[in-house]
């Protein structure tokens, strides 16, 4: 009961929060409406129309450019705080740094429109997670005031409207509701299990981008769950994400698939960018492992998420829409298209780890459906 009401308490305050910052486009819309066609000599609609679509450009470039912000506001942040590079991504365009080089690569997380991924110095001491993860909001902020401080000096609506979308941003990632910065450091700041369980989350990103560490080879005396936790919170749902990833890699489908179960019956206590994951390996073991009903697979088929996710182009969903080819709409040639993007798309992964995996279980696809 104490969940549900604090799940309503979240979503309530959610909703309030985007409510907000749709009324405040509007108003600072219509103040450039209102400043633009009062330039005319008398009303005319086609033109209304023209600076509603600039103003819709500019608002989009603000919300894109408050995002390379953010997360240009956790690079210097890490940096600050003796993290290295490891990753930075804007939309699904992003940049990794592997042992010797920097490389591009195509990927995206369902709920995040960017990343910018750090490793924790060697010498293991849990330090800097706070100036790290406040780096992103406190960049936003920053960024917003100056945005103020000159619109004062030379009005322009402009500066306003990247001023307030900057302090949207900033309050919406540093309040800890959802799936944020301010959620993460609120977990963190109360919890050493926590702190334990988000530097070997850090230190795991490490070695499967830079190390050339797969799933398997992840030792089960490294995985830390936290019993006062439920499973599905978040730094639980990691570390089983990688359990599941390692039977997928050495093909242990039976045991996934039960995994998987697991998580799928709980799916909606467990955040957004891993309910992605979950819903494509999970239809992946049901229709390659002949489990599937009718009624099941419509499920995912239908849910709003994975849709969404569905439209990304990279290795893993190209993956899946071959097996959905294959075995639900009886389309071979449409299911080595796929396969066939799958491993054009393969070297763009984030990780070594990923490329492994989607290598495995292409290679196993090949096989099944004798291509």
């Amino acid at each position: 009961m104490k969940e549900r009401t604090k799940n309503t308490l979240k979503n309530s305050g959610l909703v309030l929060l985007y409510s907000l910052f749709m009324m405040g486009i509007a108003i600072i819309a219509f103040r450039i409406g209102r400043e633009n066609t009062a330039q005319l000599d008398r009303f005319e609609f086609g033109a209304l129309l023209i600076i509603i679509g600039v103003v819709m450009l500019v608002s989009f470039v603000n919300v894109y450019l408050h995002i390379l912000i953010h997360e240009l506001g956790h690079l210097v942040a890490g940096l600050a705080s003796g993290y290295t590079f490891m990753l930075f991504r804007i939309g699904s365009f992003g940049i990794i740094r592997e042992e010797h080089r920097f490389k591009t690569i195509t990927f995206g997380m369902s709920g995040t429109m960017g990343q910018c991924l750090m490793n924790p110095p060697e010498s293991g001491e849990k330090r800097g997670f706070r100036l790290y993860l406040s780096g992103g909001v406190a960049a936003n902020l920053m960024t917003s005031l100056g945005a103020m401080m000159i619109y004062f000096i030379t009005p322009s609506n402009y500066l306003l409207l990247f001023a307030f979308i900057g302090l949207t941003a900033g309050i919406m990632n540093g309040i800890p509701i959802g799936f944020n910065d301010g959620k993460v450091l609120s977990k963190l700041s109360k919890s050493p299990v926590a702190q334990d369980q988000f530097y070997q989350q850090l230190k795991w990103n490490g070695q499967f981008v830079r190390y050339n560490k797969t799933y398997s080879e992840v030792a089960d005396d490294e995985k830390i769950i936290n019993a006062r936790e439920p499973i599905t919170e978040q730094l639980n749902v990691y570390t089983k994400l990688i359990e599941m990833n390692a039977l997928l890699e050495q093909k242990r489908f039976e045991e996934a698939y039960k995994e998987l179960s697991e998580l799928y019956g709980q799916i909606g206590d467990i955040i957004v960018p891993y309910q992605s994951e979950i819903l494509r390996e999970y239809l992946f073991c049901l229709l390659t492992g002949d489990k599937a009903t009718a009624g099941l697979v419509d499920e995912i088929l239908s849910n709003r998420l994975f849709k969404e996710h569905l439209k990304r182009k990279q290795v893993d969903v190209f993956r899946i829409k071959s097996v959905i080819a294959y075995f639900i709409d009886n389309d071979r040639q449409a299911a080595e298209k796929q396969l066939s993007l799958a491993t054009e798309y393969l070297d763009k992964a984030p990780a070594f780890a990923d490329k492994e995996l989607n290598r495995i279980l292409l290679d196993h696809l090949k096989e099944t459906m004798e291509f």
